[in-house]
């Protein structure tokens, strides 16, 4: 199972390949330690604790992708209609 996840602190993309008890994540941009515990990652500089789906990437490019066809789509449409 490959999840992508967001650093809570910096925002950095980690890639997690494997998930399981007592794992230790260290994003590589800001160093922030995550530990995985009882079901939750755990930042050990402040104490926070998240589930990993709250951290879990939403494949947003393809969302993206289509808000940017939708507002040029009508942009070329019209443009033609009036010729």
């Amino acid at each position: 199972m490959i999840k992508i996840i967001r650093c809570p602190s910096c925002g950095e993309d980690i890639v997690l390949e494997d998930v399981y008890e007592g794992m230790e994540i260290v994003c590589k941009l800001c160093n922030c330690t995550l530990v995985y515990v009882n079901g939750k990652l755990h930042v050990m500089e402040t104490n926070e604790e998240y589930d990993l789906e709250e951290l879990a990437m939403v494949e947003e490019e393809e969302e993206e992708k289509d808000e940017f066809t939708e507002e040029y789509e009508d942009y070329y449409f019209d443009e033609y209609d009036e010729y």
